[in-house]
């Protein structure tokens, strides 16, 4: 299924001055994606918690809250979130007073290769669309998809579900899709012809409830 490229939120917008609406886990959702039910605002460009769950060495997803700017809107912060699990785990991320920090001792990656990009992000009645694409490199033509085992494109898809769901947005499913078209699979492998649901087991203790 292809989405039509012009409801895509593209990423060079201008970011308008605005309230990041931080939507709740109850209500229905309507034609714009909105929630009802219990909000938070948060000032663009204060700190917005989110939930980011990148991969480890034992094939499980650590999760762990991420202060991020707030953005001017819900799909505009919701692209930030994508963007910072592309860019990697990085420092010890700063966390709530009280929340346990990252293990130590446990080695984090990217969710995807360093060549992978966000092209758009658009939000529609709880349901994210990520259109991932592969930059081009000086003339080296453009791969549709990066190559990935088994394990690790399960670990890529579900970082970005998992993070995408568990971050207070108001996102329940999220549709992977690249250069602007829904594939039957991510990368060979992993079945994407429909929208996806977090996968709490894939996530380390105790981060299953976060």
């Amino acid at each position: 299924m292809n989405r039509p490229r012009s409801s895509l939120w593209p990423l060079a917008a201008v970011l308008l001055p605005a309230l990041l609406v931080v939507l709740g886990a109850c209500g229905d959702g309507d034609v714009d994606g909105a929630v009802d039910g219990e909000v938070e605002l948060v000032a663009e460009g204060e700190d917005f918690f989110a939930t980011l769950c990148f991969p480890t060495a034992d094939g499980l997803l650590r999760c762990e809250p991420r202060a991020i700017p707030a953005a001017g809107s819900v799909e505009e912060t919701a692209a930030v979130i994508v963007q910072a699990l592309i860019d990697g785990p990085g420092p010890t991320a700063r966390t709530h007073a009280g929340d346990d920090p990252p293990q130590a001792d446990e080695e984090r990656f990217p969710v995807l290769p360093p060549d992978v990009g966000l092209q758009a992000f658009d939000l529609v009645n709880g349901v994210a669309y990520v259109d991932l694409t592969v930059a081009r490199t000086g003339s080296t033509l453009r791969f549709e998809r990066p190559a990935m085992g088994l394990r690790e494109e399960l670990l890529a898809v579900y970082s970005l579900v998992n993070s995408l769901t568990a971050s207070n947005l108001g996102i329940e499913r999220v549709v992977l899709m690249w250069n602007g078209e829904q594939r039957l699979t991510f990368a060979g492998h992993v079945d994407t012809s429909r929208p996806l649901l977090p996968d709490l087991d894939r996530n380390a203790e105790p981060s299953a409830d976060l």
